[in-house]
């Protein structure tokens, strides 16, 4: 199982939740445009969405981008299938449940890392407690990384501004899941993201059945199809030995490897926009 720093062995060296960070926490050196943040979440259980941001994450860093993870699963999947390929840290069950605000550079710093990508994610104790605690960590990730992957359950409240890959199947009862998500995720008023473009919600098809097509699919949801991901038989017996879930060269790695530079584009594009409709601009610590 997942080994787990308490509480009282960090917090006595440096709170995390301390007054807001001074200038030693964030050195003016440069302003960045606003991490971008994406959610992955399926449209029914047993699609790997979970495996899929791992692969994700790793291409993502591949690409020279500062990744870090955060796993809003009640149930703390996210920590459960990385094992003990994960270095220790402090998890969700360690985190005070009422915090407002966390100091980003010291968070970070007591979270595990696995490939040097910070995780906060869950144990055997669970993940977050209370919704509301998904966004003070949220923002004190971003504060700190270019990208912030979320795992996000089916059906929960998808992040402010972030950008939603939601993981289907061609086959009806996918389809149909995906259609009634779409209502949740790619409301009218909330297509695009400001100071990019992009639509907020794109959906990645895991091979399988194909009751629908996929312009059914697209006209169903209102959202393109972003990816492909194929069935990739290397990523459960990874898990199941304990391994790294991403250490194979299959499909899940080619799809991934594709949605990580579709993803630094549109970061890149917001860039060149500036601060975009929000007017958010951060200092690079």
């Amino acid at each position: 199982m997942l080994t787990t720093i308490r509480p009282s062995v960090r917090h006595a060296q440096a709170p995390l939740t301390d007054a807001p960070p001074g200038p030693a926490d964030h050195p003016p050196t440069g302003t960045r445009p606003a991490a971008q943040v994406v959610a992955l979440t399926g449209a029914v259980g047993g699609l790997g969405v979970s495996a899929l941001l791992l692969h994700l994450a790793r291409a993502s860093a591949a690409l020279g981008r500062r990744v870090a993870v955060l796993d809003l699963d009640p149930a703390g999947s996210l920590g459960l299938l990385l094992g003990d390929v994960t270095r220790p840290g402090l998890r969700w069950a360690d985190l005070p449940v009422d915090e407002t605000a966390f100091r980003p550079g010291l968070l970070v710093a007591a979270l595990p890392t696995w490939i040097g990508i910070p995780v906060l994610t869950g144990d055997e104790r669970g993940g977050p407690r209370r919704p509301e605690q998904a966004g003070p960590a949220l923002t004190a990730l971003a504060e700190d990384h270019d990208l912030v992957l979320v795992d996000l359950p089916r059906g929960a409240d998808a992040p402010p501004g972030a950008r939603v890959l939601l993981v289907t199947g061609a086959d009806l009862r996918s389809a149909v899941a995906a259609q009634a998500l779409s209502g949740r995720y790619g409301e009218p008023e909330a297509l695009t993201l400001p100071g990019t473009g992009a639509e907020r919600l794109g959906l990645v098809l895991r091979d399988g059945s194909h009751d629908v097509d996929d312009a059914d699919l697209v006209t169903m949801t209102g959202a393109d199809v972003v990816a492909r991901l194929p069935t990739d038989r290397s990523v459960p017996q990874h898990a199941g030995r304990g391994d790294d879930p991403t250490r194979g060269r299959g499909g899940a790695r080619r799809c991934a490897r594709a949605l990580a530079a579709l993803l630094a584009g549109e970061h890149e594009a917001a860039a060149r926009r500036g601060p975009g409709d929000d007017g958010v601009s951060r200092g690079r610590p």
